[in-house]
């Protein structure tokens, strides 16, 4: 038996034994022996191959990438008169970020507020927050949010990039993302052979399996599958989750000038039912940090189902023509006890009451069609790129609920979870909600380049959205709703970039951006029935700048951001219809961000952001002024990698309530190629135990962060 094969052999058995020592699911098991297989079979001549560690993958700093994010007119970074950061997916999976919130919080200014109640993945920036201020796009496509709430897409196995865009975008994506937006642009179809696997298994039961494969079925005719499925019994007591991912694509490419792609995408999860911790004073109760006081037999569970049809066409050297077609099927449920907090005095002192229980759903059909048209062509001496083009879309939404009345006390040292009917017996959805939107936008957008260095960027964009909205409820002291809500408004965006040398680049940008006053076209209400989009506007300037060949990448922009008659859920109240108005808020400040590859084997990279945000001569609460992020990726030697991100989120101003501190948390892996197909990386999340509250739900509730965590992942390909 020759050594490699011996190795591989012993691999196989070492993996199968460590997966059941630490009770891996019998899937895990069965496919870890399958890979060691596949790898004895495997050819092991290129040993040349197989003795150097694979190229370092892209962090920080992508200045001369085309971004299809801060412009439809695939300019560069450096060409577009905005804020754009690119997370390549590979670094994405380097880095063991496994949803698509844990990657793109390690942008400049964007921090996570996630919740269950917002579908755990609502994210602020520059100052905002709540899901309507980042807008969340599939490969260019915006979903509606419903009632402060998105789940799809959330994985990143399947992901080729994450795309960032900062400040209104609007004028690109429609209403909303005042803060800006986040592109998950997934994996396509590729003639070129791809197959991956990846096995993780971690503390707290916790287990990944990633499986990708793709490549050619003819020469015109390629393929992509991507699937993945975790489960963990999470950090949090009384508390599972599981969520699974399928992507399913065709690509057709009868000649280099017509693509034609169908993908299915399917996302099933079931999040941990974890509302927070109550917390006293300003901090966790002791010994109550991490415990969950959920009932028995809540529920939550997010269904999405996307289907996208994407043509391209290069009618002539001067035209192209994309369209698409997509839908999204939502279905969502949630049934718990969403409120708790601790008796300090009375009879029931040290007790714990909980609260507020609640039954609802969200049933969404959003269909859509997007076509525009790119120009190359010129006005005398000046270079010209434009784009024009149109969107329809069609959502209907129903929503039952029922926020029932009822509480109970439990002891937290003898805890007994119980069931939600020992605190209400109001168990049905008894209200409905129902709206039908109908929404059409026309949009341009063109580059004049009077010279080598000088380019202005122009955005205009009008949209116009009509709801039929009825609301119902059971209840003497409310009168039935039946109304239409008809909205309409201009954004735009005018922007100036100047190269003083060939690798740096000035800008400056006045952009303008449109709210939903109920925080979306799909959430009607009878109070803000006759009101139109609320109007955003941002000021921004910055630089671009290459050094050392390219080496050295960095960026620093300021910007200044004013909204009026911000309206948002209330967050002292359990109650989704409870908004609050608030006249005027302001955002501004100062952002940097930066790699460097200062040795062949060594990048470092890093951002951070100052801001000042404020609401009626107060700090804006639940968004933090301040955020960092600091990291390196060292091969140190051959076949040997360590990767080391820390992150700081300042503190966040509570809403009549004590401040969230502030926290760092410090992540780290090691990651060691067995040969050219075989790795395996060891991580520590949270690496000095930092105990810190990552996001609120309730007045008195924090959710606890993931503790100091530890995790093996072996990724194969073959």
């Amino acid at each position: 038996m020759s050594r490699n094969l011996y190795s591989n052999k012993l691999l196989q058995v070492i993996n199968v034994n460590l997966l059941k020592s630490l009770g891996a699911t019998p899937s895990l098991i069965t496919l870890a022996a399958i890979t060691g297989s596949s790898m004895t079979l495997a050819n092991d001549a290129d040993n040349a191959k197989q003795g150097s560690l694979e190229e370092i993958s892209v962090y920080g700093q992508q200045i001369n990438t085309q971004s299809s994010t801060g412009s439809r007119l695939d300019l560069s970074i450096q060409e577009t008169p905005a804020t754009v950061e690119i997370i390549s997916g590979d670094s994405i999976r380097d880095r063991l970020d496994f949803t698509v919130l844990e990657a793109v919080t390690r942008s400049a200014g964007f921090s996570n507020e996630a919740n269950p109640g917002n579908g755990g993945q609502s994210i602020a920036a520059r100052g905002f927050r709540g899901q309507g201020a980042v807008t969340k796009l599939f490969d260019g496509t915006s979903y509606f949010n419903a009632f402060g709430t998105v789940t799809f897409p959330f994985d990143t196995w399947g992901v080729e990039r994450i795309e960032v865009l900062k400040g209104p975008s609007s004028v690109l994506y429609g209403e909303g993302g005042i803060g800006g937006a986040v592109n998950v642009i997934p994996k396509k179809p590729q003639q070129e052979q791809s197959r991956d696997i990846r096995l993780t298994i971690g503390e707290d039961d916790t287990t990944f399996v990633g499986i990708g494969l793709g490549g050619g079925l003819t020469d015109e005719l390629a393929y992509r599958i991507d699937y993945s499925n975790s489960q963990s019994d999470t950090w949090v007591d009384n508390s599972e989750s599981q969520a699974q991912a399928l992507s399913l694509a065709l690509g057709w490419q009868p000649n280099e000038d017509f693509n034609l792609s169908l993908r299915y995408d399917y996302g099933d999860q079931e999040p941990s039912n974890y509302f927070g911790t109550p917390v006293v004073n300003g901090d966790f109760v002791p010994g109550l940090e991490g415990r969950n006081f959920q009932v028995g037999d809540s529920e939550i569970s997010y269904e999405d189902q996307s289907i996208r049809l994407k043509a391209e066409w290069n009618i002539s050297e001067e035209i192209t023509m994309q369209a698409e077609l997509y839908r999204l099927e939502t279905d969502r449920f949630w049934r718990n006890a969403e409120g708790s907090e601790f008796i300090e005095a009375g009879a029931n002192a040290g007790m714990v009451r909980r609260f507020s229980p609640g039954v609802l759903g969200h049933d969404m059909d959003h269909n859509g069609l997007r076509v525009n048209f790119a120009l190359n062509n010129s006005l005398g001496d000046i270079e010209l790129r434009s784009t024009v083009g149109f969107e329809v879309n069609d959502v209907s939404f129903f929503r039952p609920f029922n926020f029932g009345s009822g509480e109970d006390f439990i002891d937290p040292n003898n805890f007994n979870a119980g069931v939600l009917a020992d605190i209400t017996s109001d168990l049905e959805p008894v209200n409905r909600f129902s709206a039908d939107v109908t929404q059409y936008a026309l949009f341009a957008e063109s580059q004049l380049k009077f010279t080598e260095q000088l380019a202005l960027v122009l955005g205009l964009r009008y949209e116009n959205a009509d709801t039929d909205f009825e609301e119902t409820r059971p209840n003497p002291t409310f009168t039935d709703i039946s109304l239409n809500q008809s909205v309409d408004t201009v954004t735009g965006r005018i922007g100036m970039v100047y190269d003083v040398a060939e690798s740096t680049a000035l800008y400056a940008q006045y952009s303008t951006g449109a709210d939903h006053p109920s925080g979306g076209v799909v959430r009607a209400t009878t109070q803000n029935s006759q009101v139109d989009f609320i109007e955003t506007e941002q000021f921004e300037l910055g630089i671009k700048q290459q050094l050392l060949d390219g080496r050295l990448q960095w960026s620093l922009a300021y910007f200044d951001i004013t909204r009026n008659n911000l309206i948002e859920d209330d967050p002292t109240s359990l109650d989704p219809d409870d908004v609050i108005t608030v006249p005027e808020q302001t955002s501004d400040g100062i952002e940097f961000s930066f790699s460097v590859q200062a040795l062949e084997s060594l990048q470092i990279y890093g951002n951070a952001i100052v801001l000042e945000t404020e609401r009626e001569g107060q700090t804006t609460p639940l968004v933090p002024e301040t955020t960092a992020n600091l990291g390196f990726v060292w091969a140190a030697v051959d076949r040997l990698r360590f990767v080391a991100d820390a992150r700081y989120v300042g503190k966040r101003e509570g809403t009549n309530t004590p401040p969230l501190p502030s926290y760092i948390v410090f992540d780290a892996s090691a990651r060691v190629a067995l040969n050219s197909d075989l790795s395996l990386t060891f991580k520590v999340d949270n690496a000095f135990d930092e105990e810190y509250a990552s996001a609120t739900y309730f007045t008195g509730n924090w959710l606890v962060g993931k503790p100091r965590t530890f995790s093996l992942t072996a990724d194969y390909r073959f």
